[in-house]
């Protein structure tokens, strides 16, 4: 009788066993991003039918999927005008790429021929719309006149800034009396 009603329970423990699910509790193995390439001491160039309109140099470069980062870059741009030989240069520890959509990280320069510089620790920038803006602090020069604040927003190609709480330096030493 005791082997009957031990059966009988192992019978009912089982078909309740198929068909109550069970969570698993073990967490998932996360779907890494992994790097797709990466190259070392590396020079990208961009081409169109006249000239190379920009240079991409980095320490190392990491592409992956949906990004690309940078580490120790110069991203050197042509700025399309009648004037030949003017070029965007930024400079930053880190860049991250996402598109047309630039994020530069850790000592940020800008510099556009020396009459525009611009130095802050983050700056997002896009390829498309050619504007820049941060919510940081920056130092930017326009002809030897210094500008300081915050929350910047530069249009690159009508050389337009834009800030809050700023302060703006006018260089005096070249003026006569």
């Amino acid at each position: 009788m005791a082997l009957r009603v031990f059966i009988f329970i192992l019978l009912i423990i089982s078909i309740v066993s198929i068909l109550v699910p069970i969570d698993n509790n073990n967490v998932e193995s996360l779907k890494k991003d992994i790097a797709l390439v990466t190259f070392n001491n590396s020079t990208m160039y961009t081409l169109d039918d006249i000239q190379v309109t920009r240079v991409v140099s980095s320490t190392k470069t990491v592409r992956f999927k949906s990004r690309d980062e940078m580490f120790d870059a110069t991203f050197l741009n042509r700025v399309k005008s009648n004037e030949s030989g003017i070029f965007d240069i930024f400079n930053a520890d880190f860049i991250e790429k996402k598109g047309d959509a630039l994020k530069f990280v850790e000592n940020v320069k800008y510099d556009r021929n020396g009459f525009i510089s611009l130095k802050t620790d983050i700056l997002h920038y896009n390829l498309e719309t050619k504007i820049g803006y941060n919510k940081a602090p920056f130092v930017a020069k326009y002809n030897n006149n210094t500008l300081l604040g915050n929350n910047i927003y530069i249009d690159i190609d009508k050389t337009y800034f834009k800030s809050q709480n700023a302060h703006f330096e006018i260089g005096l030493e070249n003026k006569e009396q």
